[in-house]
Order: structure tokens, then sequence, then C-alpha cells
């Protein structure tokens, strides 16, 4: 797995919620396709998009756990 791209969430983060766009500050959104419910906010925390071969993983600050994500066009 590596390292894709270093951003923040735009605004608010409300943590892991089925089929949430995750719009960072340098206006890309990601989808989140994992099926997962946790709750956390946060106001713009840092986030770290990695990559496994054709996948891509959200990393938030305060949450250890990544999720899968896709690019949204």
């Amino acid at each position: 797995m590596q390292k894709y791209k270093s951003s923040c969430i735009a605004d608010e983060f409300e943590g892991w919620n089925e089929d949430t766009v995750y719009e960072l500050d340098d206006g890309s959104k990601w989808e989140l396709i994992s099926c997962v419910h946790s709750y956390m906010y946060d106001y713009r925390p840092k986030a770290i998009i990695w990559q496994d071969g054709g996948k891509y993983f959200l990393e938030v600050d305060g949450i250890s756990d990544k999720q899968e994500v896709r690019k949204c066009h």
C-alpha cells in the first residue's frame, strides 16, 4: 500500500456512513464503498488516500481504520 495523496476533509467529518461522499481540500471527491457505520465528529481533519493496486482507501486522523473508497468523477 502506498500513499496516493495527503489533504484534509473540506468541511465537517461525521464518521463513516455508507454511500457518503467525502470532499478533500483539493476538490477531489471520494465515495465510501465499504459497508461501515461509525460516528466521530471533527472539523477539517487530516486525510490520506492510500492506493493498493487498483483500490483506494481513506484514512482520517483520529480513526484507526482505513475504509475503501472510489473517486467520484
